[in-house]
């Protein structure tokens, strides 16, 4: 072998060195290939060559007249253009979200079926999946995700499938807003509040019977169903609603209904919810009731006891307007006169923050009942029944 071999070939297990050296010392300095700096090597000599080590970086030797320099990886890359390359793909992995900003309006739902999730991001559990025109109450928003107010807690939706509302004073929706109806203006200055109880859809979750109660029961029980005529209760209680709406509107009242569709999924604590906040003076809630025992029937009011630890302030009104309200009716019809039940494990009750009396208009269960019960005679006067004890309620009130 020659001279010049020998040295040729030391040259290049010298090269080979220098190269593997400064890749360790790279990255043991913890850089990434994307942020290396220009590595300046001299090399002995005036060969030129690239040489391909075993790493994701290029090595390449730059001829020059008096020496090769070896260059390691890229240049350093402009500081802006890598913050913004870094949040942009931190971002789109979901794991920096845009800052929300506070707001209190509703939102219409604009999509064919929109998922109210549990957080803000697509992969969430979807509590439910709303249909377009639903209306939701809002707490903060930014481009990709509304905060919203759902079954009594916080849930989030896609910004994109949903718009402002137009109105600022919902009376109903399908999770707690209200029909498009504009509201009355109140002749006589008082609000009342109509429940038609029961829905389509029972809802077996469970909900505390009372504000931080330990103790819980179904949202919305299933719904009864007459046992000679087949009617579902929901049908029966949102006819009769409907008429005492009419009725009470009539004598110059303001009426705000909990729902006006069986389509609807509202727990009991959640219609209580609404009429706290509608503004109205007193609850008037309209269910039926069912037993096995197909012999009993009548009718029958419910409230809360004087020692209701959640409400009990309401119970002597709500007892004097569930008194007057049950014996109307009964006179009215004709029915066994079963008085009013004063109970403190009532859902239906516990939530109310206005006088409240939930109204048991006979048994569905009893055929001549139910028969009796879904003719337009008998409701008209339940409903009669009802509207003349509102008025004697208010009238005793304001003597008072």
């Amino acid at each position: 072998m020659s001279l010049f071999q020998v040295r040729n070939k030391a040259n290049r297990k010298l090269l080979r060195l220098l190269v593997l050296t400064s890749m360790l010392i790279l990255l043991l300095s913890g850089c990434g290939a994307s942020k290396y700096e220009a590595v300046d090597l001299t090399i002995p000599g005036s060969m030129a060559e690239t040489v391909t080590a075993e790493s994701d970086s290029t090595v390449e030797i730059v001829e020059t007249e008096e020496k090769p320099t070896i260059r390691l990886g890229a240049a350093v890359a402009n500081e802006e253009s890598v913050q913004e390359d870094l949040a942009k793909t931190t971002v789109e992995s979901g794991e920096v979200k845009a800052e929300y900003l506070e707001t209190d309006d509703y939102v219409i739902v604009t999509a064919d079926l929109l998922n109210v999730r549990s957080e803000d991001n697509t992969t969430a559990r979807i509590y439910v999946q709303l249909p377009a025109g639903e209306i939701l109450h809002r707490t903060a928003y930014n481009d990709q995700w509304c905060r919203v107010e759902y079954d009594g807690g916080v849930a989030y939706v896609s910004t994109d499938m949903v718009k402002v509302a137009e109105t600022s004073v919902p009376e109903y929706t399908k999770t707690g807003v209200v029909t498009e109806e504009p509201a009355v203006v109140s002749a006589n200055g008082h609000v009342v509040a109509i429940d038609a109880g029961c829905q389509a859809k029972a809802n077996a979750e469970k909900e505390p019977i009372g504000p931080a109660s330990q103790t819980k029961k179904a949202k919305m029980p299933a719904s009864a169903v007459g046992t000679a005529t087949g009617v579902q209760e929901y049908e029966l209680t949102l006819t009769v609603a409907k008429q005492l709406k009419k009725e009470l509107r009539e004598r110059g009242y303001e009426v705000v209904m909990i729902r006006e569709s069986h389509d609807v999924n509202l727990s009991q604590a959640e219609r209580s919810k609404i009429a706290n906040k509608s503004g109205a003076e007193i609850f008037i809630r309209l269910s039926a009731n069912s037993m096995e025992n197909s012999s009993i029937y009548g009718a029958m009011a419910m409230c809360m006891t004087e020692h209701n630890p959640y409400n009990s302030e309401l119970s002597s009104d709500s007892y004097r307007l569930s008194k007057q309200i049950i014996n109307n009716i009964c006179a009215n019809t004709g029915t066994k006169n079963r008085g009013v039940q004063k109970v403190d494990n009532s859902s239906a009750i516990n939530w109310c923050e206005i006088p409240v009396s939930v109204i048991k208009m006979g048994f569905l269960s009893n055929p001549d009942e139910d028969r009796w019960l879904q003719t337009e005679e008998y409701q008209d006067k339940i409903v009669a029944g009802i509207s003349d004890a509102v008025d004697r309620y208010f009238a005793v009130g304001s003597e008072g």
